[in-house]
């Protein structure tokens, strides 16, 4: 969902697009060498200075090694803004706005799918062992359960704790008034409304081409398991987008779901709700979107 949502904001015109500039996986982040494991991303090592410096950086050009190819999806000669589709530093979020001068859309995506698509959590230790986090985000019984889950949890509740790890500090401790939250399922369910709604708040001229691209799949679709390929041949749009919220749920069961938002709940994370394939209406911006997935 997040390079599909980056590359609908490429679409627009004089915007670049760094796809995942802290993803130590990468060969062109190791060939910057300033991060080349994941405890240098961890507030424990103190680099929220560099990590600043490198942003600005990227975005005035002068990392040559991590520039997109210009055979990338939406790739510009001559640009004037830039996108950063960045996933490892929630905690750090705010200073990155106020050092960058940027605009922050959080996307948000129902958990239970975010997990099925995960393959591995990298992450998860690191933070849970976080002094920082520890002290800042976690209750002791939060510790404790998550320690207990990645000894013996199953890979969904590992990613449902790796998707509360991940997002606490936005969504519970942060002052996110000027941020723009959308959720992956009101853009696809709502899509005209939806992109009107990111170009007004992050200033883009364009509406229409984010519109266009809500329908075109992202470069990396090759990721994805077939049944998503099989729902991308459907030919009414409507029931494509509502087939791409709703299939995960075959492959889960309800008692399955409900052990899984026992873990939801742990954190107190008000965005979803078991038994619902939405955001909660605290992060839905259109009263129709849930209307448009009531029939399942």
């Amino acid at each position: 969902g997040s390079t599909w949502v980056m590359e609908i904001l490429s679409s627009q015109p004089g915007m670049k697009h760094y796809d995942e500039p802290f993803n130590i996986r990468r060969d062109n982040v190791q060939k910057d060498g300033r991060f080349t494991t994941w405890p240098d991303l961890m507030p424990e090592a103190n680099n929220r200075s560099v990590i600043v410096q490198y942003l600005n950086e990227l975005a005035n050009n002068k990392v040559g090694v991590m520039n997109p190819t210009p055979f990338r999806k939406n790739y510009r000669f001559l640009t004037n803004r830039v996108v950063f589709k960045i996933h490892e530093l929630s905690y750090l979020v705010d200073t990155i706005k106020q050092e960058c001068n940027g605009h922050i859309l959080y996307l948000l995506r129902h958990p239970i799918p975010t997990s099925l698509s995960r393959k591995v959590f990298l992450r998860l230790e690191l933070l849970v062992n976080s002094p920082f986090y520890q002290e800042k985000y976690l209750t002791p019984e939060q510790i404790s359960e998550a320690k207990k889950i990645i000894a013996s949890g199953n890979h969904l509740q590992k990613g449902m704790l790796a998707w509360c790890i991940e997002n606490i500090a936005p969504l519970k401790f942060m002052d996110t008034s000027d941020w723009l939250f959308m959720s992956y399922e009101e853009i696809l369910l709502n899509p005209q409304k939806a992109c009107e709604t990111m170009a007004k708040e992050l200033q883009l001229a364009r509406p229409d081409l984010m519109l266009a691209a809500v329908d075109k799949p992202s470069t990396n679709i090759k990721m994805s398991a077939k049944n998503t390929h099989d729902i991308l041949q459907e030919e009414d749009p409507e029931a494509r987008r509502k087939k791409l919220v709703t299939k995960w749920r075959g492959r889960i069961t309800e008692q399955e779901e409900a052990e899984l938002f026992h873990i939801f709940d742990l954190f107190q994370i008000d965005a979803y709700a078991a038994g619902s394939y939405v955001a909660n209406k605290k992060y839905l911006h259109f009263s129709d979107t849930i209307d448009k997935i009531a029939s399942e």
